[in-house]
């Protein structure tokens, strides 16, 4: 068998490095989400041939993915919008009904409402802003509920200084976010209405990781409950969905009695 002379061999490693190259080039193109280029197929009919097929075949694949992926969230975004603003409908229609009455049970059931589907609403629109549509922010819901439960209790005269400490890298998923929410928002509704006859107060709100744990603790320096009381007879609506929202995310629930009320949650 006859040998390649030197400068064969040579243009035989320069073709090699270069459809190499070439083949790795349209690779990280992909990788980068660009699928506008694809591999040149020359007329050698070799196995680089082969490979550059194969590789434009993966670029067409990996594009149409991406299309149906980006469809899909574009959906699940439109269902989050559409969910937030369902829910504001009816908020604005419990204001409607409100504005009609004059007694002051039924403006409080309907305000207690009005928070309960707020406190789901944020949650959707959040998701609605989120690059990541199945995980909130922590520390940005609870800012965003603070403000509103402040905005919804500003005819009651009662100064509430609240003391939020909360883990900015606790990210959770919604359908454990919105019983989180709902907790928070009974809790504090829970604290305006019962806990400061004095008209102002603090109410501590702690969320962290503890013991491979979440633990939350909502906590007010109020008048707490009247000795002897007895949650489990007793309780009020707001109190039951406390105990209600605890066993849903499967959490250890203790009750804080001294020196106002509040409530701690251990959950995995």
């Amino acid at each position: 068998m006859a040998k390649k002379s030197v400068g064969m061999v040579e243009k035989d490693d320069q073709y090699i490095q270069e459809r190499t190259n070439s083949i790795l080039d349209v690779i990280m193109s992909y990788a980068r989400l660009e699928f506008n280029v694809q591999t040149e197929i020359s007329s050698n009919n070799d196995v680089f041939d082969s490979i550059a097929a194969g590789v434009n075949m993966l670029g067409e694949e990996l594009e149409n993915s991406v299309v149906t992926l980006k469809e899909k969230e574009s959906l699940l975004k439109e269902v989050h919008h559409r969910v937030k603003n369902n829910l504001q409908i009816v908020a604005s229609l419990m204001n409607l009904q409100a504005a009609t009455s004059t007694d002051p049970v039924f403006l409080e059931l309907i305000r207690e409402c009005k928070n309960r589907i707020d406190s789901m609403s944020i949650v959707h629109e959040m998701l609605y802003q989120s690059k990541d549509l199945s995980k909130i922010n922590s520390t940005n819901y609870i800012h965003h509920l603070i403000t509103g439960l402040e905005s919804s209790f500003c005819m009651s005269d009662v100064k509430v200084d609240f003391q939020p400490s909360v883990d900015q890298e606790i990210i959770l998923e919604a359908d454990r976010m919105i019983p989180l929410g709902l907790i928070l928002n009974e809790a504090i509704s829970n604290s305006y209405k019962y806990a400061f006859p004095d008209r102002e107060g603090i109410i501590e709100i702690s969320f962290k990781m503890e013991d491979e744990c979440y633990m939350l603790r909502v906590k007010d320096n109020g008048i707490g409950l009247p000795k002897g009381y007895d949650v489990a007879k007793n309780s009020s609506l707001g109190l039951q969905l406390i105990v209600t929202l605890a066993e849903q995310l499967d959490a250890e629930l203790v009750w804080l009695r001294e020196e106002g009320l509040g409530f701690e949650f251990r959950f995995r």
